[in-house]
């Protein structure tokens, strides 16, 4: 059976490999999980990187055999998330006075559409899950690796060992922090401001059980 320990998982299909570069304080409350894609061909690449001192990066990588690694302790923060969307605009449930706050913070003049956006997610982080996306505050992100193809706009297609090895590894992170998987994990590409197509193959997988 498997185990979690201090932050760890305890199963021989998981390669602890943890790197205090990209862990950031105390990671006390997880509500959910986001899903990114590493835009390379293998792991070795965002291992050196985190080797060499990153500081961005996520709880887990998934290597196109399947192989998983725990690249940080599920007990810190991981710089993963980024820039929040703001949630109740997107899906279109605003109350008039927010959506009034948000419009506002989008067309501030005088600033450039990187602090705007910024800002932007400053006001979403200020608000509790699930009012908005999740953040590094309170999420677990895993990496799956797949290189993006600038003209199919979309990244590689991820192989049954990684979708085999993500939906395990997704159970076993939702049964540690008692969530629900259907409303409490999510596509990096959909909840921030990256290629609009990260993360949702894989999320596709694993609510159809149909490799995209």
């Amino acid at each position: 059976m498997t185990k979690i320990k201090d932050g760890v998982i305890v199963n021989k299909a998981v390669k602890i490999k943890t790197y205090t570069s990209i862990e950031h304080g105390d990671l006390t409350k997880v509500t959910s999980i986001v899903l990114h894609r590493t835009d390379s061909s293998s792991a070795n690449s965002t291992l050196a990187a985190y080797a060499k001192g990153q500081k961005t990066g996520a709880h887990f990588l998934i290597e196109k055999n399947g192989y998983i690694y725990q690249t940080a302790n599920m007990k810190k923060t991981c710089w993963h998330v980024g820039i929040l969307r703001p949630r109740c605009q997107i899906e279109k449930e605003c109350n008039p006075k927010e959506l009034k706050t948000i419009t506002a913070l989008i067309y501030e003049k005088g600033l450039s559409f990187g602090r705007r956006a910024r800002n932007l997610s400053r006001h979403e982080a200020s608000k509790k899950y699930p009012l908005r996306y999740p953040a590094n505050s309170d999420s677990i992100g895993i990496e799956v690796v797949g290189r993006f193809s600038s003209t199919k706009k979309t990244f590689d297609k991820p192989t049954s060992q990684q979708l085999k090895s993500l939906k395990w590894l997704i159970e076993i992170v939702s049964r540690e922090y008692q969530f629900d998987i259907k409303d409490n994990v999510y596509a990096h590409g959909a909840i921030a401001r990256k290629k609009e197509s990260e993360g949702a193959q894989l999320l596709q997988y694993l609510f159809s059980g149909v490799e995209q």
